[in-house]
């Protein structure tokens, strides 16, 4: 039975529609619960539900927490649920958009242990859970508090030229990919090389990752980050990393599709400005002690970035996105002199709850 105080505290969480569909021959790991925060992409969501049924290693429980102010997502989940029998338990929730609010209510719905998250526009590979998981388990005393996953098509390739060029004027130092310092920078994933073990690390992509419950009862991703959420998974892991330990497992591989698919991704001038005023709100949090020269290099680096902009628009005056970004740059620069970014997390405390419109098994109509 539960109790007057626990139903007086139901009664204050905000809720949101959504419905369950329980598999007839459930499987897969009852301690583990997959978030994927959506908006706006139908297609990428399908696909990626598709090979989570293909795949033996799965969370019990998969989440859709969808942003979109359409129901094409959902329609498209009720008719691959119509064609294909899956193994896990599907929850489909509508949400407020914003991808760390998404991610919160996520974390609020499901009840599990051990809580994966991937990308809309990603794919895990063969193991990808199995691995992640073990990490968490295997560590007894409980230190990790989050583990990153491979993305394989992000590593061992090409890096921007612009970062070499940063690099080369030495605005940026040279530390390890993953590894944060006080410039407020870390070397691209591209420097990264394929690796089958586990490293200490500062940052996890938050697309592509595994967080321990126990974690996200004391921090919650940072609604400071509004929408595309440049940067949100990089300050969630600088939280996590002051307290518990953040690794990366090279066997928990993924692919994530990034520019391919561009749905729900900002202009180049909202993207401009929100890069500045995130990397801010960052740096000032995570870097108060940083040296004079860092400082320094903190605030040319951004100029030149500015610059490179405006170089490249030069350049290549047919492309508007780099002076759109530059535009983009300056305001958010600006905004941070004037006004600069603060934020202070809430306790963590549930906000949500799922009102389910009806309970159905697979091949069933399951949505209003």
């Amino acid at each position: 039975m539960t109790s007057p105080l626990a139903q007086e505290h139901q009664t204050q969480l905000s809720p949101l529609e959504g419905w369950r569909a329980v598999p007839h021959r459930p499987s897969g790991y009852e301690d583990s619960c997959l978030i994927i925060a959506t908006y706006q992409r139908a297609a990428e969501v399908r696909r990626l539900i598709s090979r989570l049924g293909e795949m033996p290693d799965v969370p019990a429980e998969v989440l859709i927490v969808d942003g979109s102010p359409g129901n094409e997502s959902e329609r498209a989940l009720v008719e691959l649920l119509a064609e294909h029998p899956l193994p896990f338990e599907l929850v489909y929730v509508r949400s407020p958009k914003g991808l760390t609010r998404q991610r919160n209510v996520g974390v609020d719905i499901s009840t599990k242990s051990i809580l994966f998250f991937l990308d809309d526009d990603a794919l895990p590979l063969p193991g990808y859970f199995s691995e992640l998981r073990r990490v968490l388990v295997d560590d007894l005393n409980g230190t990790i508090g989050a583990a990153g996953a491979c993305i394989v098509n992000e590593i061992d390739k090409p890096i921007p030229r612009r970062w070499w060029i940063r690099r080369a004027v030495r605005l940026i130092p040279r530390t390890e990919p993953l590894i944060y310092n006080d410039v407020g920078t870390s070397a691209p994933g591209g420097l990264m090389r394929p690796f089958s073990g586990v490293r200490d690390v500062d940052i996890f992509a938050g697309g592509a990752c595994a967080i321990r419950r126990k974690v996200l009862e004391s921090v919650r991703f940072s609604e400071f980050f509004d929408g595309y959420s440049w940067g949100e998974d990089l300050e969630m892991s600088l939280r996590i990393r002051r307290r518990w330990r953040v690794v990366y497992c090279g066997k928990a591989r993924a692919l994530h599709y990034g520019v391919h698919c561009p749905g729900g991704r900002p202009a180049a001038f909202t993207r401009g400005r929100m890069e500045v005023r995130n990397r801010v709100f960052i740096w000032r949090r995570y870097s108060r002690s940083a040296s004079l020269l860092n400082k320094i290099r903190f605030c040319l680096d951004l100029l030149f970035i500015f610059l490179l902009d405006l170089a490249w628009f030069v350049a290549r005056p047919w492309d508007g996105y780099c002076l759109s970004h530059a535009g983009g740059l300056a305001t958010g620069a600006l905004s941070c002199l004037g006004s600069p970014p603060e934020w202070e997390e809430g306790a963590a405390l549930p906000r949500y709850r799922l009102i389910e419109i009806r309970n159905t098994h697979w091949g069933s109509q399951c949505c209003r």
